[in-house]
This record gives structure tokens, C-alpha cells and sequence, in this order.
């Protein structure tokens, strides 16, 4: 079979396509595509440049995609539901080059809730030959592009102009992140008003949703009121086949405590949903010390990571603008690093131009919460008070992205790792994370106002708070609790045998060892009393009964009751010290088996 095209060939399919450049294969000729008209599309010279050897080899589950969208019901919306980073962009564009090439007048429209996403589908789109407009748009699409991408609050501002462009010719439109049109009224009219009448609409997430009341056009709810997608692909097949990082999340307590009082707050599940941010966002403050430890953690655990890859770099998500810019100066004074920061305004840098480069450390508040792909992200330090689990799933979709196929075609599979206050809330939804779940809850959109807004500046505060680093309360690793002890243990044994630390677990997982927290946990400060002891012993035991009693729906004292001491009932403060041991040992065990997904059993 020829490799090259002839001239008659190339004349036909320019014909068809209305477009003049350069003939190239729709399936590449490597991987058993004809050369023939059916199989040649007219790229543009550079866009067939930038396509070069970088051929689409589709994931198995994105040739599952591809074999339920050409089954679908045609002219209906259809939903995919895929987790962030595993190649939802390039599956959608995909389909719609496939939908363009069966006819010349056939064009792409993508709505994209940032700009940041906006360069980031037109940079993608070129590498499959297909050329997006980003900007001045009028009744038609200039020469050479056979689309454009907007973004909501573009289509909400223009959208008679788009509605002419859409009316025009047959077009196709793909809704990135559809949740999006929820969080103004004037988003989902306009988009409704402008793509109604188009051929194909294709929806796309990174994380389903559970409708709020607000209505998002052309998405499908099912009984339960969740979104229901077409195709879904959650993590727990993400994660069996190497499409996204496993993650390990470093949770740390921390106390707020009044200057002038002396009183002393923790995070807590007893507070409201309403006053969690306020603590949290207290609790956050650039000038404490509880956010100057965890970036020292975070930066750490940051250097030992680029020891193996060296351009390995973390992100700050922070609160709003204000909050941004002085996390930045903490980390240059905590690490000595100058960070991007990326944000609406205050910025120093760019997506692209940190996506390429080796800086450590990026800051940001919401412009890479979603979509943005930064592959070299590997740790994060979550530093913001917003409690929804949509924006917190983003968020960590920053750092679960597996890095591109390597040269030599060996892909990197590393961790990606999470540092973050030690909240009920923010535990709670890492723990869905840990337990595989493809859809979950989510009570709200990511504009939720339950939030810190911008601190105003000039205004004088009458109340004043020191925060406090209290150590690491738990390490989440495949759906296990860890203690403080265990987790250090498997970083020590992970960074003797040049392994991950999931690895490693995996590892004893096997062999049936497991990890003897008697022998590996730290070693008791030989300055405290035994009274000190006991009454540590008792803190542990509480904490313990809280998180149990949280995750059960019973109450605490029901959790305490329920452990026996040769068969009988003992109050906590007559137990002796060895007592207490065997009561927290008891506790963590069932909180350990919890997390993995077993039923409760007294």
C-alpha cells in the first residue's frame, strides 16, 4: 500500500473539505490506516507539524467512549463523565474530528469555564489538526479555523453572535465542565438560547454532581437527582489501569488560639457548616504558624520527589487574592523559592509557561482548580477554606494526573501527595476518594458561599489569633488510617528501597505483615509522667471516638460504651494506663477497618 497520498487524492479530499494544505492520514499509516480519500484530512502545514510523531494511541477505556458514542441516540446530548486527567480532552476531540471530517461545512464550538482552559483546548485541538479560534469572533469563523473555543461568561456577554455562528452551518459543540452554567442564572439561559438547534452536543465533567435546583440545559438527572452521564469513567478503574496517580493525604491538626482570651479552638465536626470555613480560614493565616509548618512539610516532601524527577513542582491553593500573595512571600521565606502565582489579577506567571518550566512552586486560588493540566504538579498544600467537595475533587485532580510515556517508553507512575488541615469535613471527602468511589455526593457547586470573601484591606481588626501546628493526626493510604508512626515507617522503608510508598504498603499487604504500630510507633517522650502519659492516652482515645462516632452517625458516648473490659463497662478515668492502650488499639483498629469498607461490628 502507498504511503503518500497522490495528487488526485488530495485534490478529492480538499474538495470535500473546502480546505487547502497539506494531506495527512486520519489513522496513521503506522498504525494500519489506508492511504485513501476516506482516510486523508487537509491540516494547515503547522498544525500537521505540531501533529508530527505525537499520533493519538487511545486508552482502553476512551476506545470504550468511542464505541458508546457512535451507538448513541443521534441528535441528543450525551454526557461523559470521566475523572481529571485521564484524557477526556483529547477522547472529545477525537469524536468531533471524526464528526467534521464526514462533511466540508461542519465546524467545533468548545465552552470552557477559564481562559487557562481556553489556550489549553486550542493547544490540544491543533495537535489533531484541528484549528480553534480563541477571540474575535463575528458571523463566521476566520479562514483555516474550523471552530473556536469560548468560554460561559463569553457566550452569556455575546451570545447573538455565537447563536449566528451556530445557525450558520452544522456544528457540533462540547461543553467542558457543564456544571459550570449553574453558578449564574445568565450562563444557562444563554447557553440554552445559543445551542439548542445545534447537531451534536456533547457534555463532558470531571466530577458528576447531585442538582442544587439550578438548572444546567440539555443534562439529564436520574431518580436520585445525580447527573447521569452516557459514559462514565470512575477511579477505581482509573486506577487499575495507570491512568491517574495514587494519592496519599497528610492530614495536621492545628489550634486557633485568642490573643486576648487565651481561649484555644480546633477543627471540629461539632461546629457548623457555616462557621467551618470561618475556623479554617483563621486557622490558615498566613501569619501563623500552622500554614508556615505545613508549607515546610509540603516543600520536604516536594524535594524528595524532584530527587527523582526533577522538574516535581507543588501547588498553594489559596483563599482569594490577598491570601495568595502572602502565602507567597511565606513560602520564599520558609523554602527560599520565588513561586508563580497564577490568579485573575496579582499574577507573575502563566499556565503554559510554568507547564514548561521548572519553577517549585505554584500559587493560585481558583484559575488551575479544574482542568488545567500541570502534569509535573505532585504535591499539594491545600490552603484555602472552601469546604464543597466538587471544588476539593478538582482541586486534588491537580496532583493525580500520571506523567506523559518517558522515551525510553517507561511511564512514571508516582505518587501524588495532599497536605491539609486536619478537618472532619475535608476527611470525610478524602475518604471517598480512598474508597474508590466513581459518583459522589455533591451537595453544592463549586461557587459556593461558604467561603472567606477578599479580607478588606485598611480596615483595622479588633480580634487577634496565633495558630498552632499540632502535628499530623492521620495518613490516609489506600483506604487505610494510618498513625503518625506507620506512616513514617513506610516513608523510611520507601526511601531505602527506592519505591513508592504505596508500593511499599502494597508490598505488606501481600506478604500478610502489616505494620505493627507497637514497634514502629514514635516512642513515647521519656519527660512525661505516667499521669501525662495516661492522660494523652485519653485525648487519643477521644479523637478516635469522634471520628468513629462522625463516620457511624451514632453518638459519641455510644462509642465508648460499646468496649468492654472483661466483659464489663469501665469509665475511661479509672482505667489503668495499660487499659487505655488496649481501648485505643481497639478504636483504631475499627476506625482502620472502616476506612476499607467493613461494616461495623460491636
Amino acid at each position: 500500500m502507498a504511503r503518500y497520498f497522490s495528487k488526485a487524492q488530495k485534490q478529492a479530499a480538499e474538495l470535500v473539505s473546502g480546505r487547502t494544505g497539506e494531506a495527512d492520514h486520519v489513522v496513521p499509516y503506522s498504525q494500519g490506516g489506508e492511504t485513501s480519500v476516506d482516510n486523508c484530512q487537509i491540516l494547515s502545514p503547522t498544525a500537521n507539524r505540531k501533529k508530527g510523531a505525537g499520533n493519538f494511541i487511545p486508552r482502553k477505556w476512551q476506545k470504550a467512549f468511542f464505541r458508546v458514542w457512535e451507538s448513541r441516540p443521534k441528535d441528543r446530548p450525551f454526557m461523559l463523565i470521566a475523572i481529571p486527567g485521564s484524557g477526556k480532552t483529547i477522547a472529545a476531540l477525537k469524536v468531533a474530528r471524526d464528526w467534521m471530517n464526514a462533511a466540508a461545512d461542519r465546524c467545533l464550538i468548545v465552552v470552557v469555564p477559564t481562559d487557562n482552559l481556553r489556550i489549553q483546548w486550542r493547544e490540544e485541538a491543533t495537535k489533531l489538526g484541528i484549528e480553534l479560534q480563541t477571540g474575535e469572533f463575528g458571523i463566521r469563523f476566520k479562514d483555516d479555523f474550523q471552530g473556536g473555543v469560548v468560554t460561559y461568561h463569553l457566550v452569556a456577554s455575546q451570545t447573538y453572535v455565537l447563536k449566528k455562528l451556530c445557525t450558520s452551518r452544522p456544528t457540533m459543540v462540547i461543553f467542558d465542565e457543564v456544571h459550570h452554567c449553574g453558578q449564574d442564572k445568565s450562563f444557562g439561559k444563554a447557553v440554552r438560547e445559543v445551542f439548542t438547534d445545534t447537531k451534536e452536543k456533547l457534555l463532558m465533567s470531571g466530577t458528576a454532581w447531585r442538582s442544587d435546583g439550578t438548572e444546567i440545559p440539555f443534562v439529564e438527572y436520574d431518580s436520585d437527582g445525580f447527573a447521569e452521564g452516557g459514559f462514565c469513567y470512575g477511579y477505581n478503574q482509573a486506577l487499575k489501569d495507570g491512568v491517574v496517580r495514587h494519592l496519599v493525604f497528610d492530614y495536621h491538626k492545628g489550634t486557633i488560639e485568642n490573643d486576648v482570651t487565651g481561649e484555644e479552638r480546633q477543627l471540629s465536626q461539632d461546629i457548623s457548616d457555616h462557621e467551618a470555613p470561618e475556623r479554617l480560614g483563621r486557622l490558615l493565616d498566613p501569619d501563623g504558624d500552622f500554614a508556615r509548618e505545613l508549607i515546610r512539610l509540603a516543600h520536604d516532601k516536594l524535594m524528595e520527589c524532584r530527587r527523582k524527577t526533577d522538574d516535581a513542582a507543588a501547588l498553594a491553593v489559596c483563599q482569594n487574592i490577598h491570601h495568595a500573595k502572602k502565602i507567597a512571600a511565606l513560602i520564599k521565606e520558609v523554602t527560599g523559592c520565588t513561586p508563580s502565582i497564577i490568579a485573575s489579577d496579582g499574577s507573575n506567571d502563566t499556565v503554559r509557561s510554568f507547564r514548561g518550566g521548572a519553577k517549585e512552586w505554584l500559587v493560585a486560588v481558583r484559575m488551575v482548580s479544574e482542568g488545567t493540566d500541570i502534569k509535573r504538579l505532585q504535591v499539594l498544600c491545600y490552603l484555602t477554606n472552601t469546604v464543597t467537595e466538587l471544588f476539593f475533587r478538582q482541586v486534588v485532580g491537580r496532583v493525580s494526573r500520571v506523567r506523559d510515556v518517558e522515551a525510553g517508553g517507561k511511564q512514571k507512575f508516582f505518587e501524588g501527595y495532599v497536605y491539609l488541615p486536619a478537618d472532619p469535613r475535608l476527611i470525610a471527602f478524602a475518604r471517598d476518594i480512598e474508597k474508590l468511589q466513581a459518583q459522589p455526593l455533591l451537595d453544592s457547586t463549586e461557587n459556593d458561599p461558604r467561603e472567606l470573601g477578599d479580607r478588606e484591606q485598611g480596615v483595622l481588626e479588633l480580634e487577634s489569633y496565633s495558630t498552632h501546628h499540632d502535628g499530623t493526626d492521620i495518613v490516609f493510604m489506600k483506604s487505610d488510617g494510618l498513625s503518625p508512626g506507620q506512616a513514617a515507617h513506610l516513608r523510611q522503608v520507601a526511601k531505602a528501597t527506592d519505591l513508592t510508598e504505596t508500593k511499599v504498603k502494597e508490598v505488606l499487604d501481600c506478604l500478610s505483615i502489616g505494620i505493627d504500630s507497637q514497634t514502629i510507633e514514635a516512642p513515647e517522650r521519656p519527660t512525661l509522667s505516667k499521669e501525662e502519659r495516661m492522660s494523652e492516652l485519653r485525648k487519643k482515645i477521644d479523637r478516635c471516638a469522634k471520628k468513629l462516632a462522625y463516620h457511624l452517625n451514632r453518638e459519641h458516648s455510644e462509642i465508648h460504651g460499646s468496649y468492654k473490659v472483661g466483659g464489663r463497662f469501665i469509665k475511661q478515668g479509672d482505667m489503668t494506663e495499660e487499659q487505655l492502650r488496649s481501648k485505643l488499639d481497639a478504636f483504631l483498629t475499627r476506625l482502620n477497618r472502616y476506612m476499607r469498607g467493613t461494616q461495623w461490628k460491636d
